[in-house]
């Protein structure tokens, strides 16, 4: 994963060796069971509203570093699957994702994108996000928030402004949520609220 703007030299060669590292199957993370470690100090700049929200966001996803606690919550369907032989992580030439775990009651189904739900709240994200270490034990690194367009739409109006979250507007993007399903227009937005990311906390890819 290449760096965000780097400062100085050595700093663009400390991410890129630290980047080498980087995957959703071996690299050592630098998440915390700590709520509040690291936020002040990667958004320095930003809004002490944006900060307080993100810690409340971290309060709030802290138990599903435990998977089980996860699934209890309501977060039962694995994409990619994990566990399934040769499982690999959505990745580009910029990074990974890690492996989503949706909630699907707060997104909505993707039989029916338009009756799906059209709310955001920062503390339910719809989907949280894993990544397997070496030892095949998975940890929780970040959340990711997703309306599908066409509920969006249900209760905006077409051509409605994006959904935003912090300060930050979703992305519109597409793709499939089954195999071999037709592309489903949605706006998401991924957030690294539980390791570093150097292309930034709110970059699709790490």
């Amino acid at each position: 994963m290449p760096p965000y703007r780097p400062h100085t030299r050595a700093c663009l060669l400390v991410l890129f060796c630290a980047a080498a590292l980087f995957g959703c199957g071996d690299r050592e993370l630098t998440d915390t069971t700590d709520p509040d470690a690291g936020t002040a100090a990667t958004f320095s700049a930003q809004d002490a509203g944006v900060l307080a929200a993100l810690a409340q966001v971290r309060r709030a996803t802290a138990r599903y570093h435990d998977i089980d606690a996860a699934i209890a919550a309501g977060y039962t369907v694995w994409s990619p699957d994990p566990f399934a032989a040769g499982a690999t992580c959505p990745s580009s030439a910029e990074g990974q994702m890690g492996y989503h775990l949706v909630n699907v009651a707060l997104r909505g189904s993707a039989a029916d994108p338009a009756a799906g739900d059209a709310s955001i709240d920062p503390l339910a994200p719809e989907m949280l996000l894993y990544e397997k270490r070496a030892d095949g034990k998975l940890h929780l690194v970040g959340v990711e928030y997703l309306v599908f367009q066409a509920a969006w739409e249900r209760e905006h109006g077409i051509g409605a402004a994006a959904p935003e979250v912090f300060g930050q507007p979703l992305l519109a993007s597409s793709h499939t949520f089954v195999p071999n399903g037709p592309l489903i227009p949605h706006y998401e937005l991924h957030v690294w609220i539980w390791t570093g990311n150097p292309l930034g906390m709110f970059s699709p890819w790490n």
